[in-house]
């Protein structure tokens, strides 16, 4: 009886949705609002720049040597900033299939030929690529910010803005993107250069919400870790994270409730693995007791943590069902998670041919091995998307909110560089389930997209939208307990992840509901000088805001650019920094963090998707 029940009610919705999209598409299309953010009206997806996309293509890439040679040639003072800007060692590169896999190969006329794996999935390459949205505005006015010759960006308005305070570490692990403690001299920002970056920051169109990633190094090692927090803050940014190894966290208390009265709204936290084992890597002597403590500690401050996964093939990509499995038995501390496939920079620069083939891990992996490590129907092909499908609700904020004084958070990143899949979390059975399970999100998108398109007031587009949620909601197969208006009300609640925020917006979005929550685990690739492509560069995601502009995350450590500037920039040498402001201590060779505190004994939340084969499983308490 339920289930005829549901099908009646999907079976009315989709004869409701058919009806008004007729009646829509047969009145003419209104125009989109024109913002005082934006530099003119908001974009419909035919006027949208499309990602340059398709298997063969050609495109720009780097000669590694050559790259390394221009970088060096500035560090050695024979050539300068300029000089690099014009000329990092570009050379032609072709995207292809072959033998099952996703490949560039280039060749330097110098330094001979080059090959990386894209993807050892082509289908699943291909499914990304054919989901784009497109891009956003093309920037205005942004000439100080973005003036990196071949590496500027020049669109978009990027999800996170990285903002490095110190190179500085107080550990010492491989891999590591920037060689933190291994340079020789110590770069740091101070509030002149911050105050420069977030003055920068809103200068120009589309002037946007943005998510600020506060980085190093270990960023709380900074003097002004603090006080860059408050300052974000006071000029108007409320998405305010630090992205760390959890050590002063988890050190103490205090530290985490006063880094949350400044301001900080969540932590991204290192975590590699579930066990001792799997972390050996990073030299830390009690790794898991560190960040048991640093998540509790988080917690009680009333933040959120999102794990941040760097994985190596053969190291730790046996084991991200895991981590899968820790973070939602966690639900009610952890808020998603990010796998970042291994960047062949900074302490990996110069990694041999062999061992880049033997820990390359290509993005399309990871939706493969959460499907063979969890026991929840996680199909690859049903159930990940472009992670720039989030920019679709971001437009849809942006048409529906019409006098904000910024845009929507809009992550329009290239779809073979950042995909996500959403898990439904029942805190209550203990359970986890893929949203596609059970609601056509493909569908729902492409209706959202059409919807946002016709330009229709927003009463009649908020009608449109709810109508089409109901038309893609399968209840006959979603969980016991889930109906039309809990699934509403977890629409609403996720949209703040792409929304405008204000000054309450950090505890709005830290609220749970009592038993359903939305959980989301992405892959993030970042390009090194091997598979650096540079039709992807323009607009990038994921800007890094120094001193002389904002740069590609892609750019700062896969081209070059951080050496460079750097070098130029840098405060004083290791030797002259510690003669001058002492010692700070580096975890390393087994080193163990004394932690005077004692965790809670609280039991942890039952959330199960047990693995086959199961590994070594850790929770608090």
């Amino acid at each position: 009886m339920f289930e005829s029940m549901a099908s009646h009610s999907r079976f009315a919705s989709g004869a409701a949705w058919t009806i008004a999209s007729s009646v829509n598409r047969v009145l003419p299309e209104g125009a989109l609002p024109a913002p005082s953010w934006a530099p003119g009206r908001l974009l419909k997806k035919h006027q949208r720049t499309p990602m340059r996309t398709g298997v063969p293509r050609r495109t720009l890439s780097l000669c590694p040597d050559c790259n390394r040679e221009a970088v060096e040639a500035v560090l050695r003072g024979k050539s300068d900033v300029a000089g690099f800007r014009e000329r990092p060692g570009i050379i032609d590169a072709e995207i292809l299939e072959e033998g099952g896999r996703i490949l560039m190969r280039k060749a330097c006329e110098t330094h001979g030929p080059f090959e990386d794996v894209l993807s050892n999935h082509p289908d699943f390459f291909l499914r990304m690529e054919a989901q784009s949205f497109g891009g956003d505005f093309d920037c205005v006015g942004d000439r100080e910010v973005h003036d990196h010759g071949p590496n500027s960006i020049r669109a978009g308005r990027g999800s996170y803005l990285i903002v490095d305070l110190t190179n500085r570490c107080n550990m010492m692990c491989r891999p590591c993107f920037m060689d933190a403690n291994g340079v020789g001299y110590v770069d740091e920002t101070d509030m002149q250069d911050l105050k420069t970056i977030f003055e920068r920051a809103g200068s120009f169109k589309p002037n946007r919400e943005i998510n600020v990633l506060f980085s190093g190094g270990e960023a709380t090692l900074s003097p002004i870790f603090l006080d860059a927090i408050r300052h974000a803050k006071g000029m108007g940014f409320h998405r305010l994270h630090v992205s760390t190894n959890g050590i002063r966290f988890a050190e103490s208390r205090d530290f985490a409730v006063e880094a949350s009265a400044a301001g900080l709204h969540s932590v991204y936290l290192q975590f590699d693995g579930v066990s001792e084992e799997k972390n050996k890597h990073r030299g830390l002597g009690n790794y898991m007791e560190v960040k048991l403590r640093a998540l509790e500690n988080i917690a009680a401050a009333g933040m959120q943590t999102t794990l941040q996964v760097t994985v190596v093939n053969g190291l730790n990509n046996d084991c991200v069902g895991e981590i899968a499995r820790f973070a939602l038995r966690n639900a009610d501390q952890i808020h998603g998670v990010i796998f970042q496939p291994v960047m062949f920079t900074g302490r990996d620069e110069r990694i041999s041919t062999e061992d880049r083939y033997a820990e390359r891990y290509p993005l399309s992996q990871l939706a493969y091995d959460l499907q063979a490590q969890t026991s929840i129907d996680w199909q690859p092909m049903r159930d990940w998307f472009p992670a720039s499908a989030y920019a679709i609700f971001s437009h849809l904020d942006d048409v529906l909110d019409r006098g904000s004084e910024r845009g929507s958070l809009f992550p329009d990143m290239h779809p073979d560089h950042a995909i996500m899949s959403p898990l439904l979390v029942d805190t209550e059975k203990g359970k986890a389930i893929p949203i596609p399970t059970f609601f056509d999100l493909g569908r729902f998108m492409q209706d959202v997209v059409q919807i946002t398109d016709s330009g229709r007031p927003p009463r009649v587009t908020r009608a449109m939208v709810l109508l089409s949620l109901l038309r893609n909601f399968n209840q006959a197969k979603a969980p016991s307990g889930l109906g039309p208006y809990e699934l509403r009300s977890l629409f609403d609640v996720s949209l703040y992840r792409f929304t405008r925020s204000n000054h309450d917006w950090s505890r709005q979005a830290s609220a749970k509901t009592a038993r359903w929550r939305l959980m989301f685990f992405n892959g993030m690739w970042f390009q090194d000088a091997y598979n650096y492509d540079f039709a992807t560069i323009y607009n990038s995601n994921t800007p890094v805001a120094t001193w002389q502009g904002e740069i590609s995350f892609c750019a700062y450590n896969g081209g070059g650019w951080r050496k460079v500037l750097e070098s130029v920039h840098h405060t004083a040498t290791v030797a002259d920094w510690y003669r001058n402001h002492g010692r700070h201590q580096i975890y390393a060779a087994g080193k163990k963090v004394e932690l005077v505190e004692s965790l809670s004994s609280r039991p942890a939340p039952l959330v199960q998707i047990e693995a086959a084969p199961v590994g070594t499983f850790l929770t608090r308490g």
